[in-house]
């Protein structure tokens, strides 16, 4: 993502120059990229998946969900949500329905020991969240999410103009 000197940055205190705009995007998705890397580190020591945290934590709040919900929410292809909720069913995890809307949409629900298994594994992790945004001022975590809002619409326009 690195390239040419594009504009104004911000004013990198390490070096004492102004960072390209290129530098910035490098150090923006690099710290994304820690924090995927802390997730997936957490998964592991866990014994569990990314893809199935991935799916446990969606359902955590949107229980009731179809698999194709947590398909588009998750990004994961449809055989592997339906591997993962099938391997939960088997152990007595989830409850599949109907959905009240169509009878061909399959919905998920946790049993109770479903439940008690995705809070003894989404919990610390949102804890670890929460614990993260309280170490920081109320000050730099609304500038924080006020700058992702922002950036986060004006990317999605770029790309949607990027790919007509």
């Amino acid at each position: 993502m690195a390239g040419n000197a594009d504009g104004d940055g911000e004013l990198d205190p390490a070096v004492g120059r102004r960072e390209s705009i290129s530098e910035q995007i490098d150090r923006f998705f690099d710290e994304l990229h820690r924090i995927d890397v802390a997730y997936s580190d957490y998964a592991r020591r866990a014994g569990v998946s990314d893809n199935l945290m991935c799916i446990l934590d969606y359902l955590k709040d949107h229980e009731g969900a179809s698999q194709r919900a947590i398909c588009e929410y998750t990004l994961l292809p449809r055989q592997t949500v339906n591997n993962i909720i099938a391997s939960f069913a088997e152990r007595g995890l989830v409850e599949l329905g109907e959905s009240e809307e169509d009878r061909r949409v399959k919905t998920v629900r946790f049993t109770d020991a479903g439940r008690r298994y995705c809070n003894g594994l989404i919990a610390p992790s949102r804890a670890a969240e929460y614990r993260a945004m309280s170490e920081m001022p109320g000050e730099l975590r609304d500038a924080l999410l006020r700058g992702m809002e922002i950036y986060g619409q004006v990317f999605r326009r770029q790309m949607w103009r990027a790919g007509n």
